[in-house]
């Protein structure tokens, strides 16, 4: 027979882990997707990628772009990211089991995590007039943000960072003069490490999981003339089923004999499909332009399953641990414009400017894991040719969110306790900047 504390005790574990793994989809450009695949393309904010002709990671935005790539060439660089979120605010918490946690606290921190570096890796190869293969490795998805141990708002998260590695083979084919076509296989691993605060002072619970998914993409380009052409690309969408650990600790007596330690956890979390519309014109032999525009269906994240162990027990029968975690995110929209200037046959000058919605629909919603909103890009970036071989490019991108900043959210308890963390976030900005080289063989 259970007690009704000792049934309250067992629903901490899902829940705890249930509220980690809700962060996952808010993640990364809007949500927690990354558009950062191109150092050269950071220049322009991205626009023209992947049919504009003048860098590798056609292999991720276009397939069909590979056919602008003549002979063997390979290219590597990452760019460097992070971040400022200043928090100010306050975290109300109602019929705690600890009565002097109850009451209204400021609840002000920075989310402002370590910077990370964000690779890209690609090998392209011309097998003969009409057929190229490509092979790219990259970070499609990926998040940080920290706050410290003992912040207010802790019970809605103290730190999260997400990684994925993307292995992508294609090919391409190109029809005639006009018409260019690809395809592509991708192999993506995730790992996430999510931690937050468990509702009783100095209690935490962090996961730590990882898996293997599988996707493809697709690609069309169409050539107007030899300077300019329009691209539509698909990125499909990838099923993770992440397993690994979720660990409790510092919870009090008698709680921490139940839930203290390190237990099995997984949940399955799926990334967004994309469709992107790009197109590129080399005006004259000193100016091109390019414009983007990509859909993502974040709306896929309107509810998130995850599971305990397949059972626990509290001096009684097992009980089932699964929580269902409700997101109700949005579609997500990216536009941007942008410009070269061809100073001289070795050195390139660009700019350009975008626009990217967020997927989180309102402060209900946001989360401090993920402190997402509606954001600016403004691009510099400029190119270098060595020799006849070989380039090196670099890009820098500020970003700053714009429209509401808010977060109005609540989360509750199996102790009957609810903590409200409300607040806006500052000026919420984060700088890119990136260098990479190409060589053609």
């Amino acid at each position: 027979m259970q007690f009704p504390t000792q049934r309250r005790l067992v629903r901490v574990l899902p829940l705890v882990i249930g509220g980690l793994f809700a962060a996952v989809p808010a993640a990364q450009a809007g949500g927690f997707q990354l558009t950062e695949q191109s150092v050269l393309g950071m220049g322009r904010a991205y626009a023209g990628a992947g049919v504009a002709g003048d860098d590798l990671s056609a292999v991720f935005y276009n397939p069909a772009g590979m056919t602008l790539l003549e002979g063997t060439r390979v290219q590597g660089g990452f760019t460097y990211a992070e971040i400022d979120a200043p928090f100010s605010g306050a975290n109300t918490t109602k019929d705690s089991p600890v009565s002097a946690l109850d009451g209204t606290f400021a609840a002000s921190d920075n989310g402002r995590g370590a910077g990370e570096a964000i690779p890209n890796a690609y090998l392209t190869h011309q097998i003969n007039s009409q057929l190229f293969f490509g092979l790219g490795i990259t970070t499609p998805f990926g998040l940080g943000a920290s706050y410290s141990d003992n912040w207010r708002g802790r019970d809605a998260g103290i730190s999260s960072s997400i990684m994925t590695v993307d292995i992508n083979p294609s090919l391409a084919y190109k029809l005639n003069d006009k018409w260019s076509f690809g395809a592509g296989v991708s192999a993506q691993y995730a790992k996430a490490d999510l931690k937050k605060g468990a509702y009783l002072p100095g209690a935490t619970g962090e996961l730590e999981a990882d898996s293997w998914g599988f996707g493809y993409n697709l690609g069309v380009m169409y050539s107007y003339s030899a300077d300019t052409r329009v691209g539509l690309s698909y990125r499909s969408k990838v099923h993770h089923d992440a397993k690994g650990d979720y660990t409790n600790a510092g919870f009090p007596a008698p709680f921490g004999r139940y839930l203290n330690g390190t237990f099995a956890g997984s949940a399955e979390v799926t990334t967004p499909e994309s469709l992107m519309l790009s197109g590129y014109s080399k005006l004259n032999s000193k100016f091109g332009v390019g414009a983007t525009a990509r859909w993502t269906r974040w709306s896929r994240f309107d509810q998130l399953v995850v599971k305990g162990s397949p059972a626990v027990s509290i001096g009684g029968p097992a009980i089932d641990t699964t929580t269902t975690i409700d997101n109700h995110w949005k579609n997500s929209w990216l536009f941007s414009v942008g410009g070269d200037y061809f100073y001289s046959d070795r050195l390139t000058l660009r700019s350009g400017i975008g626009y990217e919605t967020t997927p989180v629909p309102n402060p209900e919603h946001r989360n401090p894991l993920i402190p997402d909103a509606n954001r600016l890009w403004l691009s510099l970036g400029a190119s270098y040719r060595i020799n006849k071989q070989a380039s090196v490019d670099v890009g820098y991108a500020y970003l700053r969110a714009v429209g509401d900043k808010k977060i109005n959210s609540t989360v509750g308890s199996p102790f009957g306790t609810s903590s409200t963390l409300q607040g806006e976030y500052g000026s919420l900005t984060g700088h890119l900047l990136g260098a990479q080289m190409q060589y053609r063989f």
